[in-house]
């Protein structure tokens, strides 16, 4: 890790910096040892390895000339040493699995961190993508 994480936002500002360099070992050492990431296709690592071998494998293919831009969005505190950080992020760059240009993607990341001293890492990811269009029922936030 390049500059250590002091505060719960700094981890998703990392990951974006790590992918914006195609560093998949950078990326992953943003996570424990144990973490787990499901990512937007429903993907589940369950370790830090992992992590980082499914990260080498897209940024070699799909996502090598991919740029990651997006804010921290909330972060909460969930006990004194963990926290979930939400990133809503764009995607531009990335190839379709048929080699062809894909277009621009939105999401939302959401990372549970905790604070390992003398940074925070990222325990639990979630990544989702936003589906153009797509609102809930009318009616559905009702109780």
């Amino acid at each position: 890790m390049s500059i250590a994480p002091t505060k719960p936002e700094d981890v998703a500002k990392a990951f974006a910096d790590a992918w914006n360099r195609h560093d998949a070992h950078g990326l992953a050492d943003l996570f424990t040892e144990d973490a787990n990431f499901v990512n937007v296709v429903g993907m589940w690592w369950k370790n830090r390895n992992e992590i980082e071998g499914a990260h080498r494998a897209t940024h070699d293919t799909i996502f090598r000339n991919s740029r990651l831009e997006g804010r921290v969005s909330s972060v909460v505190a969930l006990a004194a040493d963990i926290a979930s950080v939400h990133y809503t992020w764009t995607l531009t760059g990335a190839s379709a699995p048929d080699g062809s240009r894909a277009g621009p993607r939105e999401g939302i990341l959401l990372l549970i961190v905790q604070n390992g001293q003398p940074a925070w890492r990222i325990k639990v990811a979630q990544n989702t993508d936003i589906v153009p269009g797509m609102i809930a029922p009318p009616g559905a936030a009702k109780p």
